[in-house]
C-alpha cells in the first residue's frame, strides 16, 4: 500500500463543545501494538492551533480527518493536558499528551491513506501483509460507526460474491465480508457476535438472499474450518443461502 504526502490528518476537539482545538499532520506513540503496555507521551507534529484557550480538557477526542478535514474517524481520549514541546515561535509547533493508545500498530499508515483523495479501491485489504490486515479491519469499523451508519448493508443485490482465495486468518474474512456486502472500505461485522448482529438489522431493512463464495477450501484452511462453518452457520441462520465454488 502507497502511503500518500502528508496532510492534516488528526485533530483535538472537546467532546460536546466540537470546536477545534488542535490540528495536526501526524501522531506518534498512539497506534501501538497491543502487548506495548508501557504508558508514554503522544506527541502531535506539524500543528496548528485552532481555539485551544486552555491546555486542560476534561472530555477530549482525537479525530481523524480526510482532505476536505472533514472526520472519518474518532477515538475517545477521556481527560487530556497538552503540553508545548516546540518553540512557540515556530509556524507549525508540537504538542505532547498522556492518555489512551490505540492498539492497532499499522492504523496510522491505514487511516492516510483513507483519508487521501483517490478513492478506496476493491482488494486494498488484501495487498497488505496478513498481520496489519487487523489494522484494516479496526479503521473500517471505527469509520463506519464514526459516520453514524448502522451495520447493515447498504448496497441493492441481494447477492453476496465472497472470494475466499485472499482470506488468509479471520480478520481477512470479515475485511473480505465487509467490502462484499458494503464496497471497498466496507463494514459488515469484526466477530461472530457483530456479523449477528449485522445479519439482524440487515434482515430487517433490505436483506441478503445469497451468497456465493469462491475458494471455500482455502478459506477453512486458513481462517479455521470451525470458524469458517460457524459464520455459514450465521448465514443460513438468518435465512441466506450459501453457495461454494472451488476454481482449481
Amino acid at each position: 500500500m502507497t502511503v500518500p504526502a502528508k496532510i492534516p490528518l488528526y485533530r483535538i476537539v472537546e467532546k460536546g463543545v466540537g470546536s477545534v482545538l488542535i490540528s495536526a499532520e501526524e501522531i506518534h506513540g498512539f497506534f501501538l501494538d497491543e502487548d506495548d503496555t508501557e504508558q508514554r507521551e503522544i506527541c502531535l507534529t506539524g500543528v496548528k492551533e485552532g481555539a485551544l484557550t486552555r491546555q486542560r480538557i476534561e472530555r477530549g477526542e482525537l479525530e481523524v480527518v480526510n482532505f476536505r478535514q472533514q472526520r472519518i474517524g474518532m477515538y475517545d481520549l477521556g481527560r487530556v493536558r497538552l503540553h508545548p514541546v516546540s518553540d512557540p515561535e515556530d509556524v507549525q509547533r508540537s504538542y505532547s499528551f498522556l492518555g489512551y493508545t490505540c492498539e492497532y500498530p499499522k492504523a496510522g499508515d491505514i487511516w492516510r491513506r483513507w483519508a487521501a483523495v483517490e478513492p478506496l479501491q476493491y482488494g486494498e485489504w488484501a495487498r497488505l501483509p496478513v498481520g496489519d490486515r487487523s489494522s484494516w479491519l479496526h479503521v473500517a469499523q471505527n469509520s463506519w460507526f464514526s459516520a453514524l451508519r448502522e451495520p447493515v448493508r447498504y448496497g441493492e443485490s441481494a447477492i453476496v460474491a465472497i472470494n475466499g482465495r485472499f482470506i488468509a486468518d479471520k480478520c481477512s474474512l470479515f475485511c473480505a465480508l465487509g467490502e462484499a456486502v458494503n464496497g471497498p472500505g466496507g463494514y459488515f461485522g469484526s466477530n461472530l457476535d457483530a456479523l449477528a448482529d449485522s445479519l439482524s438489522k440487515t434482515r430487517q431493512a433490505s436483506p441478503i438472499s445469497r451468497v456465493v463464495w469462491s475458494e471455500l477450501s482455502t478459506a477453512r484452511e486458513m481462517a479455521g474450518g470451525e470458524f469458517v462453518d460457524s459464520v455459514i452457520g450465521l448465514f443460513r441462520e438468518f435465512g441466506v443461502e450459501v453457495d461454494s465454488f472451488e476454481t482449481r
